[in-house]
């Protein structure tokens, strides 16, 4: 039973200049007001009081801040602090030890899957196929055994940050070129990963009744894209509005799959669900190559819910308005509550 009259706070990351990367970056942090505008008025709609603050440069204010609110429940929205991806997972550690319930996943996912490296070695230890990858924190020169087309990706980023057309490589000059820019430019180890050609697929999750189930499928659509541009869902295709593949990648949902693979896909994406601990909501990303193999790419605790999310979709194709998912998922975080 979902209660009224609640103080929730909504707590995000604002990010007013880059530290590392491209200028252009700053573009995925837009969607976040977006976001805040949508879950206010799903909150106001509920009943409950909205409160809203940003973290920035400092944390002693956001904890004084806590302590006078004393809100009832926080929407966690963070995905970084001071920048950097790698603490988001301090925001949620930081409400446990106020002894604040919030939304989303604990700060041990969190940080788990900031990690894709780990997130990789996790999968392939329960059997679970993911693409063969290493990690490098310098140039490799040749590499022996090298099958190409190969991805190339900062391990620790969300929003498919520094990932675009000439992070898929053929050849072992482009695949140090683009280590290094990984390095240089977004200051972490540089995840080099095989290219798995074939459909790719987001699998949005939640939890409710204290099962989980999954959303409608949605599919990335890269069929319009023009030959020389690799079929990814790069940060143009994600972000910039102008450019041809985002106007080329065309999300459908549901995806069109036989009975059979729909359910081998909800099925992987439950128990990947569970086996990286997520809450609330979540979404895993896949592909299935030419023989109906089925290989996770990224775990994704807290994804963008942003309106234009294909969370979003999924959740409105579902049957459930925004009001009623922000309502399930505050009511969630309530349960939790020490």
């Amino acid at each position: 039973m979902e209660r009224a009259g609640l103080k929730v706070a909504v707590l995000y990351n604002l990010l007013e200049r880059l530290e590392k990367g491209e200028e252009k970056d700053i573009l995925a942090e837009g969607s976040i007001i977006e976001e805040i505008g949508a879950i206010e008025e799903g909150i106001r709609s509920l009943g409950h009081q909205f409160f809203v603050m940003a973290v920035r440069n400092e944390i002693d204010s956001i904890i004084h801040w806590l302590k006078e609110i004393r809100p009832d429940v926080v929407f966690n929205l963070c995905e970084s602090v001071y920048g950097d991806a790698c603490l988001e997972m301090n925001i949620p550690a930081l409400l446990d030890l106020l002894r604040i319930p919030y939304t989303g996943s604990s700060p041990l996912t969190l940080g788990l899957c900031q990690d894709k490296g780990k997130v990789k070695d996790i999968l392939s230890s329960q059997g679970i196929l993911t693409p063969r990858y290493k990690i490098f924190d310098r140039e490799v020169g040749s590499l022996k055994g090298n099958v190409f087309p190969i991805i190339v990706k900062p391990l620790h980023e969300d929003g498919s940050l520094g990932i675009s057309k000439e992070s898929v490589v053929h050849n072992d000059e482009a695949l140090n070129r683009q280590i290094r820019y990984v390095i240089e430019r977004y200051r972490q180890p540089a995840l080099v990963e095989e290219y798995i050609e074939g459909r790719e697929l987001n699998v949005g999750l939640m939890e409710t009744n204290g099962k989980v189930g999954a959303l409608p499928i949605s599919e990335i659509d890269y069929s319009e894209f023009p030959e020389g541009i690799p079929r990814i869902c790069g940060y143009e295709a994600k972000w910039v509005q102008e450019s041809i593949e985002y106007q080329k990648s065309k999300p459908v949902c549901p995806a069109p799959l036989e009975w059979v693979m729909q359910k081998r896909v909800e099925h992987l994406a439950i128990k990947v669900f569970k086996l990286f601990g997520c809450r609330d909501y979540a979404r895993v990303d896949m592909r299935i190559d030419r023989d109906g193999k089925i290989y996770i790419l990224e775990v994704n605790p807290n994804p963008d819910i942003s309106p234009p999310s294909g969370m979003a979709r999924a959740i409105r194709i579902q049957g459930m308005t925004y009001s009623e998912f922000v309502g399930k998922v505050i009511e969630k975080a309530l349960q939790r509550r020490m």
